[in-house]
């Protein structure tokens, strides 16, 4: 009798409780691994979302320190005896004359944007980066930038390489032109490479940048808007 009753309290659980334990078990770890993939999913769309801001943010602010070096150095700044022709900026390497060329979608200018000299600059709007790259019509776009020292550009034609600096642009109008009377002018009447002469005081930049991977749990495209204004130098 009492070696019965030894055996009857040394039995384990019963198959019932082992498929509870287990299911019980499987349930809490199933939570787990959803826990941490949705952890892991939202991780990556945020820091996505911090990249596109970021890249963004380094376009806004590159393009707004070089326009403020537009038109510098500046004609009146030189002894007239020293320059190529005291009349137009156009044909000296050393004189800056600003804004040139501006549309909806591109921009380029002269300014000592590095401290090297005097450069031509291109920002543009394509459907793909590299050099003859098309303007964009249909999003997404490339924001691509080039620049060359005035002095190769006016000697040789020197091309400027191109660089992407946004990816994924869903805005085709870029640019705005402004006169110092805040009244905007269309920047297509004015792209005809001697924009100095018109009176633009100011350039509004927009980009709206949308991001390649899909938000999980809203099943859209995080997207981040940059808006911002420069004036320019008289």
């Amino acid at each position: 009798m009492t070696t019965s009753k030894s055996l009857g309290r040394q039995r384990g659980f019963s198959l019932i409780e082992l498929m509870v334990s287990v299911a019980i078990l499987t349930v809490v770890i199933g939570v787990v691994v959803e826990g941490v993939t949705t952890m892991q999913i939202r991780n990556t769309v945020e820091v996505n979302r911090v990249d596109l801001m970021q890249e963004s943010r380094q376009f806004m602010d590159q393009i707004t320190n070089d326009l403020h070096q537009s038109g510098f150095p500046r004609i009146g700044m030189f002894d007239p005896a020293t320059l190529v022709n005291a009349a137009n900026c156009a044909v000296d390497p050393n004189v800056a004359c600003g804004l040139v060329n501006i549309s909806q979608n591109s921009i380029q200018f002269e300014g000592d944007v590095d401290g090297t000299g005097v450069s031509e600059e291109w920002i543009q709007l394509v459907q793909t980066n590299g050099p003859g790259a098309v303007p964009c019509t249909v999003p997404p776009c490339v924001i691509q930038r080039g620049t060359v020292l005035k002095a190769s550009w006016l000697l040789t034609g020197t091309q400027p390489p191109y660089y992407a600096e946004v990816n994924n642009v869903m805005n085709t109008t870029i640019f705005t032109a402004s006169d110092h009377l805040g009244n905007q002018i269309v920047p297509p009447a004015i792209a005809s490479g001697n924009a100095w002469q018109f009176n633009i005081n100011s350039i509004g930049i927009t980009l709206y940048v949308q991001s390649s991977q899909v938000d999980p749990q809203t099943g859209v495209f995080p997207a981040v808007t940059m808006v911002s204004t420069v004036e320019i130098k008289d």
